[in-house]
């Protein structure tokens, strides 16, 4: 499922159309009373003229669908510590890296200082600040707040108006003669103007032949306050600019741009081309940052007598259509394609959309620059295999081909794709990506945007499902709008509480006897229909909510254990935790607190992992699985058989089972590979003494073949089924009366 579709916003939402609302600042903040004290701060506040509306979320699904409604919040105060201890941070990483907002402020608050170093945090959730509660009294507080709103209204503005610039960009192709390029150059630089945010003031932009400024210099446009006459300025002198003149002898003299505080003149010149210099004068009290001198230049190269009005529409485009870093299209340029595509050429063409897996890791270890480096190696790799394919940049870590289906790739094109071998600055990178093939003619009612996300989400659904390559089918539109359903209902069963535990029997398969329980955690929603763990344990690893499902799970196992000790039977109950919960501190912590706190004896517990995640780092996991083991709980390998492990780490492994895996026990009897490790893992448990239980035993064939080869606790269907509490401890009481 692609997590873009946590957030639905409308379409018809827009910051032009908000102009005379309130700005809006969202509180998410499980203190009710401190939540109501930043409403009554707030209250009174005024920003350019427009009051502040306090919105207000107590939890993390609250915050969800507050932001969902609302695309035109301005500034977030975020709480860290709510539900978990991490919750405000993991918001925050949504916001900025699946909702891909940058634009919103986010404001971290929080009265325990500790849970969340600062530095760290800032840098690696992209938080604007970080207050302590304590810190944040009205006047701070109104600081702050009017701070950043100006920030988002800047950058709102900034945004707005490079889109602006891009729909101007388009139009632009229609013209052809010089008689067009007035008005063009007067709509370019006004949105230029938008673009830098000035509020009063205005931009010239003159020419002049030589090495030396002169008065009598060609005005090419203006803006602003300079054409609120309607005059049409032919030349400098017009205006009567006589008190910037010594600003423009000094910057044609120097060759360079001058700042001040009040205007900013901007020098660039064309040796290669003519003996032109270029001169733009803009008035505002404000700088203009780098980015704005570059769209600035880009103009002034542009805007004279001798360029063609292709030559303006070919250099803006460049801005507007291609990667400033790897220089190739970018989704602006994908975008515009899609929508200009006819039904017909639709009917003809696929999108192939490919992730660089693991490239925030990458990044991590390598740094942004060097992550650049690798991605230009990466695209001319594909260049090289693929010619005559435009190749469009649509994300971080994303590229997507436009083919014609007479072009279709081989299975050997795609695996040359997948499978990237890059040497840069001598060293060889190995890079997996995951690849969607998308056939357009199943998407033709579908604007352009949509496709490119449906894309992107069904790659997405490959990497949930462990594929390289998938093809897009109509029946994952389906499946990726009810996981986007499937998502919600967890968060609100999460909050109420809607997860349950059956045991399943651990049986001595020679004389019947309950050797223990394992916990198996399912879902029953308010409706009462139960949704399949094959469902919602993927949805939660994806979401980042397992840890919290595990953690429930651990709960509700203590619960179980305890109630059949005090029934009179010592049986031990095993629950899973996954990688990502060993990987957590916190989880460790609050699960052997949780043990101790409930007084059971660790003996009666047994957590279970699987191979591949006690090796995937196995000197990282190793010595958390043996803080569980010196308390007394069992630990058992989860599906052995199906991972790597080295016979080294196994010797070591701080565990005391290893659980055969189901796909090895379907086929005993069938053929000899289930036979042969089945005898394998028995071996390894009796030269280094673990126990030995085999899962998913359904027949009595399949029993007989493990207790002929040394295997003697089993569980499966032939047992007994998953049951609740209440009917386990029933099913024991008539087992021992047998």
């Amino acid at each position: 499922m692609s997590e873009l579709e946590l957030f639905h916003f409308s379409e018809d939402s827009s910051f032009s159309e908000v102009a005379a609302s309130p700005w809006k600042v969202l509180s998410v903040e499980d203190d009710v009373t401190y939540q109501a004290s930043l409403i009554y701060s707030l209250k009174d506040l005024t920003v350019y003229g427009r009051p502040v509306e306090v919105l207000t979320a107590n939890s993390i699904s609250e915050a969800a669908e507050v932001i969902s409604h609302n695309s035109d919040i301005c500034v977030i105060l975020l709480d860290v510590v709510m539900e978990e201890d991490d919750a405000g941070l993991r918001l925050a990483g949504t916001i900025r890296d699946v909702l891909g907002n940058s634009t919103v402020r986010i404001i971290l608050v929080t009265g325990q200082p500790g849970m969340a170093p600062r530095n760290e945090v800032m840098a690696q959730y992209d938080i604007d600040e970080y207050w302590n509660k304590s810190d944040l009294v009205q006047d701070t507080l109104h600081t702050v707040v009017s701070s950043h709103i100006r920030t988002w209204r800047y950058l709102s503005e900034l945004i707005e108006a490079k889109h602006g610039l891009q729909m101007v960009v388009d139009a632009a192709r229609s013209i052809s003669n010089k008689q067009n390029l007035t008005s063009f150059t007067e709509t370019v630089l006004n949105e230029i103007g938008r673009i830098i945010g000035i509020q009063q003031g205005g931009i010239v932009c003159f020419s002049y032949q030589g090495g030396q400024f002169s008065p009598d210099a060609r005005i090419l446009a203006v803006s602003g306050s300079f054409s609120d006459s309607g005059q049409k300025y032919k030349r400098l002198a017009e205006l009567q600019l006589e008190e910037y003149h010594p600003a423009f002898v000094m910057a044609s003299a120097e060759r360079r741009h001058l700042f001040n505080e009040n205007y900013t003149v901007l020098h660039f010149d064309t040796p290669k081309v003519d003996t032109t210099h270029y001169m733009l004068l803009v008035r505002t009290s404000n700088k203009l940052t780098d980015s704005h001198i570059n769209l600035l230049q880009v103009f002034s190269e542009n805007i004279n007598s001798g360029f063609t009005a292709v030559a303006l529409v070919n250099r803006l485009t460049d801005l507007a259509y291609r990667d400033q870093v790897l220089k190739s299209y970018n989704r602006n340029w994908l975008l515009r394609e899609l929508s200009a595509m006819t039904l017909e050429e639709k009917q003809q063409s696929e999108l192939m959309v490919v992730v660089i897996n693991d490239f925030t890791g990458m990044m991590v270890t390598f740094g942004e620059r060097y992550c650049e480096d690798i991605l230009a190696a990466l695209l001319s790799n594909i260049y090289t295999l693929f010619p005559n394919n435009v190749i469009a940049r649509t994300g971080d870590c994303t590229f997507a081909m436009l083919l014609g289906k007479d072009k279709t790739l081989s299975e050997e094109h795609l695996l040359n794709i997948i499978d990237q071998r890059l040497t840069l600055n001598h060293t060889i990178h190995r890079l997996t990506l995951t690849a969607a093939r998308v056939d357009l003619s199943l998407l033709t009612e579908l604007k352009a945007e949509q496709i490119l996300q449906l894309s992107e989400s069904t790659v997405n659904m490959a990497h949930l499902k462990g594929l390289r390559v998938i093809n897009y089918e109509p029946e994952i539109l389906g499946s990726i709008l009810a996981s986007h359903h499937l998502l919600m209902d967890l968060h609100n069963a999460i909050d109420h509480h809607e997860f349950f535990i059956m045991l399943q029997p651990k049986v001595h398969m020679g004389s019947g006897k309950v050797a223990g329980f394992e916990a198996l955690l399912r879902w029953r929603k308010s409706d009462g229909q139960i949704i399949p763990p094959d469902r919602f344990i993927p949805l939660a690893e994806t979401a980042g909510l397992i840890s919290h499902l595990d953690l429930e799970a651990a709960k509700q196992t203590i619960a179980a254990a305890t109630l059949i000790q005090q029934a009179g039977f010592n049986l031990p109950i095993s629950f899973n935790a996954s990688c990502a919960d060993l990987n957590q501190k916190d989880y460790v912590d609050t699960l052997l607190d949780m043990i101790v706190a409930s007084g059971l004896d660790g003996r009666l517990l047994d957590i279970e992992v699987t191979e591949s995640s006690a090796m995937l780092n196995y000197e990282f996991i190793n010595p958390i699985l043996k803080r569980f083991s010196d308390r007394g709980l069992g630990v058992s390998i989860d599906d052995f058989g199906t991972g790597y492990s080295s016979l080294a780490h196994v010797a070591n492994l701080a565990a005391t089972t290893l659980k055969i895996d189901k796909s090895f026990i379907d086929h005993l009897g069938e053929d000899s590979a289930g036979d042969h490790v089945v005898e394998m893992v028995v071996q390894l448990g009796e030269q280094f003494g673990f126990a030995i239980v085999a899962e998913g035993v359904e027949t009595e064939i399949q029993r007989q073949h493990l207790l002929s080869r040394g295997c003697h606790i089993a569980q499966g269907y032939l047992f007994a089924h998953p049951m609740p509490v209440d009917e386990a401890l029933e099913w024991l009481r008539a087992q021992q009366n047998l």
